[in-house]
């Protein structure tokens, strides 16, 4: 979502031309194409009517029921409905426009200029969105490891406590203590025309062991790959030799106690989760994930694939990583967050380990604040001027030419008292807001 729209552009930058009630033409209950006298139409700002000649009784005509606006070109097209409702009145039109920029190009502008705005606040200001960290632990951290110099254990002592990278933080989803690395406790795939099982636990732990096709020897429908681990885990890094080629389809599921149940993966490498690509893809928590043995495994948490649609090229693989592999699901109640990003633990000591704390949060703003769109217009309103003038704000003043001299105003130095009132309302807005600090340890 945009932090402010190409109308409030236009109201901060002063770029906008108004008409009001410009005579677009009479319709003869056939013609369908007018013209407006201007172009670049800026979104939101346009309304089209009909009324009868010598008549001030107007009435609205609807976008896409009775016409259709092509804002850069300015031109007009009726729909059946329209033709019908005009009959023979004159069309009147009223609209804010400028002169060289499209509505589409001042979007484009709005979405860098959104993106500077969060470089200067520090912060996100529309819809909340996902996101997933990884942090050091204790020992990274520099955290305390002992009571010293305290002279008792009783005596307190601040609990652990990160900073998130994003905020403002909504919700706290999810908070991992991760074991790094952790390896595949047991791999097999399974074959369903011969109902065998070939274990594989070594080649998918070890490069140095041979590669082998996934699934089985020639793969087809109700084959299955099955992969355990001693703790759960919510992703998997697949290194092939050889990528499957075709268009594969694989049903992924864990053992909820009681049966296989879906599960919903997502690739972070297009194609790693049919294994038509080397990569990761990753899940959700599952619900109720239960240890299981297959084969007569020790007993695991297991994931399965199902091959529902076979390949034209077999997958070959050489190795597969468990990816944040769990070691501690840290309970909501352990974890409490300020808005502005410090998660702090309650009673929950961080385990030492190099990004081993993974969190899953949200954070965003359930609506833009009125100084945050005013922020994002006044810094594509800069780029306007720029764009309009070029970059040059102090043009030569005088020319000669033998014995005749001419001397002009400078032409764009409005430009550059404009910019710097714009410059000026920026870091105003910043300084209120609070923008983003940079701190190096020397």
């Amino acid at each position: 979502m945009a932090y402010c729209t190409t109308t409030q552009v236009m109201d901060y930058s002063g770029l906008a031309i108004r008409v009001k009630d410009e005579n677009v033409g009479t319709g003869d209950n056939s013609e369908t194409d007018f013209d407006l006298d201007q172009d670049n139409i800026i979104d939101g700002t346009y309304t089209l009517s009909y009324a009868a000649s010598g008549s001030n009784t107007f009435t609205a005509l609807t976008e896409t029921t009775h016409y259709t606006l092509d804002k850069e070109s300015g031109r007009i097209v009726l729909e059946s409905a329209g033709v019908t409702a005009v009959g023979t009145n004159i069309i009147y039109a009223t609209y804010t426009y400028t002169d060289g920029f499209s509505d589409a190009l001042l979007a484009r502008f709005i979405e860098m200029s959104d993106d500077e705005v969060e470089e200067l606040t520090g912060r996100k200001w529309d819809t909340p969105t996902s996101s997933t960290e990884y942090i050091d632990g204790r020992k990274s951290l520099s955290y305390p490891t002992t009571n010293r110099p305290f002279s008792s254990e009783d005596e307190y002592t601040e609990p652990d406590f990160v900073v998130l990278d994003n905020s403002p933080i909504t919700q706290i989803d999810a908070v991992y203590f991760l074991d790094k690395p952790l390896s595949i406790g047991a791999f097999f795939n399974y074959d369903d025309g011969t109902t065998t099982y070939t274990e594989y636990t070594d080649n998918v732990n070890d490069t140095s062991e041979s590669d082998f096709t996934l699934f089985d020897d020639a793969p087809v429908a109700d084959d299955y790959v099955y992969i355990g681990s001693s703790n759960k885990f919510l992703g998997m890094n697949v290194f092939l030799t050889t990528v499957g080629t075709g268009s594969p389809a694989i049903d992924w599921e864990y053992y909820n106690g009681s049966s296989w149940a879906d599960i919903t993966e997502t690739d972070v490498d297009s194609g790693a989760s049919t294994f038509t690509a080397s990569g990761k893809f990753t899940w959700s928590m599952p619900s109720s994930w239960t240890k299981t043995s297959v084969n007569s495994s020790t007993s695991y948490y297991f994931i399965r694939g199902k091959l529902t649609t076979g390949y034209t090229v077999d997958p070959i693989c050489n190795a597969i990583a468990i990816e944040d592999g769990i070691s501690e699901l840290v309970h909501p109640r352990d974890v409490q967050f300020e808005s502005w990003g410090k998660l702090v633990f309650i009673g929950k000591d961080v385990p030492n380990g190099t990004k081993n704390v993974r969190i899953d949060y949200k954070y965003g703003a359930t609506t833009t604040p009125n100084l945050i769109a005013e922020l994002s217009a006044l810094l594509v309103s800069v780029r306007c001027y720029v764009h309009l003038s070029g970059g040059s704000y102090d043009d030569a003043t005088s020319y000669t030419l033998g014995s005749k001299s001419v001397t002009i105003g400078e032409v764009y130095v409005n430009i550059r008292e404009v910019l710097d009132q714009f410059k000026k309302r920026i870091a105003e807005i910043t300084k209120l807001l609070g923008g983003r600090s940079d701190f190096a340890v020397i």
